[in-house]
């Protein structure tokens, strides 16, 4: 058994949506129960509005999903097998046989059952494993070694996995010439097949971010600013996102805001039939862990002095309540420049 550990922090940015949502819906998510089969899901990926997506995040994969439409879990496994270098030669076909605008063909029946799913295309080496197993008798063992030998294109194994195979087939029953026209398949498609497994794993995770984002936008994006907050280019394709899905983004501000991005309510008139009354708005207040040249260290005397002492009522109770040989000139100019220090005082004179 061979695994492979991969450190996602697409995983904390989960975690944390999924913190915020409990806080503040009568939700009990966890990492292990958000849904993959949720129309808006599909809904979401097949509108191209992918930005925070896990995996489908270029603009090349955007567009591929807009002429998918994708509506199922089982299309996004398939996509995400085929979107490497070699395979992609095929999601023209995968697309146009989706939708019914290339017909469907096999070599023999007996491969409909496991080519069904990427609709008659050899996608996973699992595919090819089975088709060993299936039509020729194979053991999965004795198949798993077939495919790597095929994949390898070592001309002495090649001929011996190629008389095993056809004659196991036509011990089963099917003719020669077929046999041997899904042995060349196999051979075609070996270099191309990603393992499923895989590739199911990367689905989930492409599908439980696409259904919290789907559902809770202002949650999710503040989740995706605090952890990328030290990626100046993902900052600003992420504040664009924050504008089209009108979620406002407030400045940082030195009695509101935290380390990360938090969510933080604004009373809105509410119009027509709430006759008058005013409603929430939730805005994502911005982290001042994201502003250059503070630091970890100097943020945490300054929220520790809040914490204790209440909200700042000017700069000089500021520079009086923190220890200035951890916050120094350089962290609170910074702040400053930002508009942290902004309700404290007008930034000019600061």
């Amino acid at each position: 058994l061979k695994i492979d550990f991969l450190g996602l922090s697409t995983l904390t940015i989960m975690r944390r949506a999924v913190d915020l949502i409990n806080e503040r819906h009568d939700t009990a998510l966890r990492l292990d129960n958000i849904p993959v089969d949720d129309p808006s899901i599909y809904k979401l990926l097949s509108a191209g509005n992918v930005v925070g997506i896990f995996q489908v995040e270029s603009s090349g994969m955007r567009r591929v999903l807009q002429e998918l439409q994708p509506s199922s879990f089982e299309d996004v496994v398939a996509l995400l097998s085929l979107y490497r270098p070699g395979p992609m030669q095929f999601i023209d076909s995968f697309i146009a046989r989706k939708h019914g605008q290339e017909m469907v063909e096999h070599i023999h029946p007996s491969l409909e059952p496991i080519l069904r799913e990427t609709y008659g295309i050899i996608v996973y080496q699992e595919q090819i494993i089975r088709i060993a197993t299936d039509i020729a008798g194979y053991t999965s063992g004795e198949a798993d070694l077939m495919r790597r030998a095929v994949g390898k294109k070592k001309e002495k194994d090649l001929k011996r996995q190629r008389s095993k195979f056809v004659r196991g087939a036509e011990e089963r029953g099917m003719p020669r010439d077929k046999a041997e026209e899904i042995f060349a398949a196999i051979e075609y498609f070996a270099n191309y097949g990603f393992i499923k497994a895989h590739s199911v794993a990367y689905a989930v995770i492409t599908c439980q971010t696409a259904y919290l984002k789907a559902h809770y936008p202002v949650e999710y994006m503040a989740a995706l600013l605090s952890v990328e907050r030290h990626n100046t280019d993902k900052m600003g394709a992420l504040a664009a996102e924050c504008r089209r899905l009108d979620i406002q983004v407030l400045p940082p501000d030195m009695n509101r805001s935290d380390t990360d991005f938090v969510l933080e309510e604004l009373a809105a008139e509410a119009q027509a039939a709430s006759g008058g009354a005013t409603h929430r708005t939730l805005a994502i207040r911005y982290g001042l862990g994201a502003i250059k040249n503070v630091g970890e260290g100097p943020l945490e005397v300054i929220l520790k002095a809040r914490a204790d002492g209440g909200p700042f009522v000017c700069v000089t109770d500021l520079c009086r309540r923190v220890d200035l040989r951890q916050v120094n000139k350089r962290a609170l100019e910074s702040l400053i420049k930002a508009g942290a220090l902004d309700s404290l005082c007008d930034r000019a004179k600061l």
